[in-house]
């Protein structure tokens, strides 16, 4: 990889970068918006204050690093973070201090998560497929924040999910982790009839009409699977909600667990947060929510996972946190964590 002094990013001489993008238009707006802020940080008011619609919220809110906030502990030595994306999570790594290596098929998107991250000397962005990618360099942890359902579009193997979660467990040190989210094919908000996330049709997912070549999302014990074939020896599965996108309340597999704390009240809170949810759904999820949970079905039909995969058992700080509830889209002095 060379440095390439116009994007600020490492890549191949030869590399052209992956057709993926939100739209011209919308990618150049976010990358002025960048350009132009003082502060580009994770609490950022200044970025908070330009977002106006559902590309901007998705790329420059604050509440996108909730999703990695339980693990704040954990983010230290040296990260690789898989789908960098417009930087909105980078920045978040670059900020617990560890050495973060960033990869990004787009090149667009790579220059972009470089502007966001300019004033961090901890971060190197690498634009490059994944497929592709070829590094000596072992990781403490992984990170692969909405990218394992677009495997099969960049992938000729015949099981291209496993493929690349294999892949990654080569990338890790030995007691490494992985950290994975994904929507959950079975997500109950599908069946409300809120539209597949990648696809914009209604049932795709829970009808299984994927193709070959498209976004492909997997319901819990597929994933398990898919983690336990790859050769990672523990998951542990927490429930973000409204969903991994734009978390307020992250449960843990002890909160559900427990008869003397109520999960889905609030999972109920959370559920008019979701910017995607469509006006009319066909049945009230305040209603359904306390149901699965008292059956204990939380587990199999919530809106995604956050899944931390490693050869590991969990410690037992982490068994003793019930949920996280988080409120960061305020001014950053009374930003709170419960």
């Amino acid at each position: 990889y060379v440095l390439n002094d116009t994007a600020g990013v490492w890549l191949r001489t030869d590399y052209e970068g992956i057709a993926y993008s939100d739209g011209d238009e919308i990618e150049q707006h976010i990358a002025e918006i960048i350009q132009n802020a003082e502060d580009r940080s994770v609490l950022s008011s200044e970025l908070r204050a330009h977002c106006t619609d559902w590309p901007t919220t998705y790329h420059l809110s604050s509440q996108r690093s909730n999703l990695l906030r339980p693990f704040s502990a954990d983010l230290q030595g040296n990260i690789l973070e898989i789908g960098a994306g417009c930087g909105a999570m980078t920045r978040f790594l670059g900020e617990s201090g560890a050495q973060v290596l960033a990869l990004e098929g787009s090149l667009r998107r790579a220059t972009i998560a470089q502007s966001r991250t300019l004033d961090l000397s901890n971060v190197t962005i690498v634009a490059d497929r994944f497929e592709h990618f070829h590094i000596d360099q072992h990781f403490d942890v992984i990170t692969l924040i909405g990218v394992l359902e677009y495997a099969g579009m960049f992938s000729t193997h015949q099981d291209p999910a496993w493929d690349m979660l294999r892949k990654i467990h080569a990338l890790l040190k030995p007691h490494g982790k992985l950290i994975i989210a994904i929507e959950n094919q079975l997500g109950l908000k599908y069946f409300a009839g809120a539209p597949a996330d990648h696809l914009g049709q209604a049932m795709y997912g829970i009808e299984g009409r994927y193709r070959k070549g498209e976004p492909q999302t997997f319901g819990r014990q597929h994933l398990q699977y898919l983690l336990q074939r790859a050769g990672f020896d523990h998951t542990r599965f927490l429930l973000p909600f409204p969903d991994y996108k734009l978390p307020v309340c992250i449960l843990t597999e002890e909160g559900l667990h427990r008869t003397d704390f109520d999960a889905a009240e609030l999972i109920c809170q959370t559920i008019t947060k979701d910017a995607q949810l469509p006006t009319s759904t066909h049945f009230s999820q305040e209603r359904v929510w306390p149901v699965l949970h008292q059956n204990g079905l939380l587990h199999d039909l919530t809106n995604s996972f956050l899944i931390v995969a490693s050869n590991d058992p969990p410690v037992a700080t982490e068994s003793r946190v019930l949920g996280h509830y988080y409120s960061t889209d305020r001014s950053p002095p009374f930003c709170k964590e419960t």
